[in-house]
């Protein structure tokens, strides 16, 4: 049984060699780690290309997170291995992590379930009692106008109880089977930044795959957090279009999922949300900001997908 670390990075080699170093000191040591840089600039090719134990893929130019995990799950699946653990260069995984996810994984499929993703509970989730993850679809439309396309509709405890079946999970020290990478393929390149997550979570439960979180399985994520920031520094302008063009795509390639009435009631409050992201761009003078968002509610109604605007625009 073959088992791979893959791993995206871009500009944060010290959060990197941190994540690394975690993934090392795993009960169960993966068999391989393969890391995509993503065109650093801050010496994490080099970095990379120093370790012994890491196979570094340097992409010959920027195409975001979406690309990077493509590249990663593949370069994974294309040289053997059975199971791959995914995650970012800013994850940090407990000792156990890994170990925990594989035992799940067996008892799941000893269950004659057909394993999609399982991910890790993430640190600032606790709260010390119950936490209610966005992880789900919504269930009416009224959680729909609330939440847009997912809804917190799961709870769990840290290092509590057993999988939690969701629809939808991030990225974040998340491991895939290749029986379903090999039916369902791997992430889209085209979403570029954002979302492409999602959409792999969701096109795998149209192949009948189903996805769980792991409470006992624990990774600390310093980019973590649900709730999105008021304001942006204007150097992120960028990521307004991608967030707001992939939200509104989600919600059209999946608008049979979640029905008429749902898919209805996500859009408008993706729109909704984008307004007031408007007025408080339009109110400390960031127009370039406003212009980014308009651009991406235009493409993800129209449906242009791919890498259009470049990160620092």
């Amino acid at each position: 049984m073959k088992v791979t670390a893959a791993v995206t990075t871009f500009n944060r080699l010290e959060s990197l060699k941190r994540g690394i170093a975690t993934i090392r000191a795993q009960t169960r040591r993966p068999d391989e780690i393969i890391v995509v840089d993503d065109v650093s600039s801050d010496g994490t090719g080099a970095w990379l290309d120093q370790q012994p134990d890491v196979i570094a893929i340097h992409q010959p130019e920027n195409g975001g997170c979406a690309t990077s995990f493509h590249t990663v799950l593949k370069a994974a699946y294309d040289r053997g291995a059975d199971y791959v653990w995914a995650m970012d260069d800013d994850v940090y995984a407990e000792p156990d992590a890994l170990q925990v996810m594989l035992e799940t994984e067996a008892d799941l499929r000893r269950q004659g379930i057909k394993v999609g993703g399982l991910t890790a509970y993430q640190t600032h989730w606790d709260d010390g009692g119950t936490t209610w993850l966005p992880f789900r679809l919504p269930s009416t439309v009224a959680r729909a106008l609330r939440y847009r396309y997912l809804s917190p509709e799961i709870g769990i405890r840290r290092g509590e109880g057993g999988p939690e079946e969701i629809d939808l999970y991030a990225f974040i020290g998340t491991l895939f089977t290749r029986e379903a990478m090999a039916e369902v393929g791997f992430p889209r390149p085209d979403f570029y930044y954002y979302g492409e997550d999602t959409d792999y979570a969701l096109r795998l439960a149209e192949h009948g795959y189903r996805s769980f979180v792991v409470p006992k399985s624990i990774v600390e994520h310093a980019g973590g957090g649900f709730a999105a920031p008021a304001l942006f520094p204007v150097k992120a302008n960028w990521r307004l279009y991608y967030m707001y063009r992939n939200q509104l795509a989600l919600v059209r390639m999946y608008r049979r999922r979640l029905g008429a009435g749902k898919a209805l009631a996500c859009g408008a409050r993706i729109l909704g949300g984008a307004g007031k992201r408007l007025m408080m761009e339009a109110g400390r003078g960031n127009f370039a900001g406003c212009r980014l968002t308009l651009l991406g509610l235009g493409h993800g109604l129209s449906g242009r997908m791919g890498r259009v605007v470049a990160p620092g625009a």
